[in-house]
């Protein structure tokens, strides 16, 4: 039996296979270049800890991709 848990990312629902770093979570969703910050329920989570970090059942990500021009 495999456990799933669900989290938004975006606001937009995933099932996802614990447990799940923010590192794993941006190689699936092809997101590992540079310019990306990212919070878990509201909370900044710097990128230096995104290899450890684990997600949890129901956890909202935002995702922010830096984008060039002003």
């Amino acid at each position: 039996m495999v456990l799933t848990m669900q989290i938004n990312v975006n606001n937009q629902p995933m099932v996802v296979e614990p447990p799940l770093s923010i590192d794993a979570l941006l190689k699936q969703l092809n997101h590992l270049e540079k310019g990306v910050a990212l919070a878990v329920n509201r909370k900044i989570i710097s990128r230096s800890q995104w290899g450890s970090y684990l997600l949890n059942d129901g956890d909202n990500i935002t995702l922010i991709k830096a984008t060039a021009g002003g």
